[in-house]
């Protein structure tokens, strides 16, 4: 499972995942008026909600590669006042934030796909708070997270 993979890569023994109810997933469901992709759904209920660290931002910009850094993963809790609180000051409506870069740019489902005829999986969004634009990074949530574990830790001067 890739956030199983994500978690070994890229967070420390020491701060494990956070655990996520089934209820509480339904409840931000539930005020939200969405249904979370499948693949999302069982990720964080089997793995939790991993707390990376700085190697993953320090690698992808070490390696300048075109990527967007995880700093952080939200409770189901605050998908619900990211989502809400971010639609008053410009996020678009049709945003759900599951997650945010070190900058506090939001990682998103689009609530027009959400429940739809592919539950499965959905798109993952990535909106950019500073110039208001939203941009597909991943077309869901375990290809957006494989991508992460695919980079490669960096360890100083490689040349």
């Amino acid at each position: 499972m890739s956030l199983s993979r994500f978690v070994e890569k890229w967070t420390i023994p020491k701060y494990p995942p956070d655990s996520v109810s089934g209820e509480d997933l339904d409840a931000a469901e539930q005020q939200l008026g969405v249904c979370f992709p499948e693949d999302y759904r069982q990720a964080v209920l089997d793995v939790g909600l991993p707390r990376p660290t700085i190697a993953l931002l320090h690698a992808i910009v070490e390696r300048e590669l075109d990527l967007h850094d995880l700093g952080n993963f939200y409770s189901p809790k605050e998908i619900v006042e990211e989502t809400l609180g971010w639609h008053e000051i410009g996020m678009p409506d049709r945003l759900v934030a599951i997650a945010s870069d070190g900058s506090g740019n939001k990682f998103c489902f689009n609530a027009d796909q959400l429940g739809g005829d592919n539950a499965d999986m959905q798109a993952i969004w990535f909106f950019d708070h500073d110039f208001g634009t939203v941009d597909e990074v991943a077309p869901s949530f375990h290809a957006w997270i494989d991508a992460l574990c695919d980079v490669e830790p960096w360890h100083g001067d490689q040349s």
